[in-house]
């Protein structure tokens, strides 16, 4: 008779724990040392627990900050981004109720080759807007980068100064006037140290790029959607086809 591996001990255990909402979605973990000492078992038992915690989806680990619990099953029995709306809220393995801020702000820009091309305009001047999402410890886990024309903003008669309006222009009502829309999924070569706030060190950046065309054909807005891997995760159901 074979015992069962340590690790699928610890596996079952944590896994239990998380069933019972002793660690709820979106929490941390407690430290490595902790878990060892709470499961008299080596580092390397528990890292192996945590690996297949995180390979099945019930984990993300994030360097440098931890580990997460994830969403259940259940609980993302609606996620996916097969519909029409703001992939990011579809995308992140923690609950919205976790991200404590969101801020917004934008640019005014000078007309560029790429946006004359992007929107078949010429020397037209546009406009950048950015959200960004943070967990509670100040973690910077998503943003939004949008790029959109001047007609646009006044079309929806959007205040760019004020926050709560860009926030919930880019995650709802642009939606509104979409009819199709074309979404990339990519790892971005981009370093995450390159942007105006930090994400998680050592993460690796998931890349949306999503153009979004209005009922006329025209390219409402170019949205990309920057996540840390460690917070990513959708799903979309497919249908098989006749040939």
């Amino acid at each position: 008779m074979h015992r069962t591996p340590k690790y699928v001990q610890v596996y079952n255990q944590i896994l239990l724990m998380i069933k019972r909402s002793q660690f709820a979605p979106g929490s941390k973990l407690p430290s490595e040392e902790k878990l060892t000492n709470d499961f008299n078992v080596s580092r390397v038992t528990l890292r192996t627990a945590l690996s297949l915690l995180k390979e099945d989806g019930v984990i993300s680990s994030v360097h440098g900050q931890g580990h997460f619990v994830n969403l259940s099953e259940t609980q993302k029995s609606d996620q996916g981004i097969r519909s029409l709306g703001c992939p990011i809220l579809d995308s992140l393995t923690v609950p919205i109720e976790q991200i404590s801020q969101k801020d917004a702000y934008y640019f005014k820009n000078p007309s560029s080759v790429f946006t004359d091309k992007l929107f078949e305009v010429k020397d037209i001047s546009y406009f950048t807007l950015n959200v960004w999402y943070q967990m509670d410890d100040e973690l910077n886990i998503a943003n939004i980068f949008s790029i959109l024309l001047p007609e646009t903003v006044e079309k929806f008669n959007l205040d760019l100064e004020d926050k709560q309006q860009i926030i919930q222009f880019l995650e709802k009502d642009i939606y509104h006037e979409v009819a199709n829309s074309k979404l990339t999924i990519s790892i971005s070569s981009r370093k995450p140290d390159s942007f105006r706030r930090n994400f998680a060190e050592g993460e690796k950046l998931v890349l949306m790029t999503e153009d979004l065309y209005s009922t006329n054909g025209k390219i409402l807005a170019q949205n990309k959607y920057y996540i840390a891997e460690g917070f990513f995760r959708t799903s979309l159901v497919r249908y098989q086809t006749n040939h």
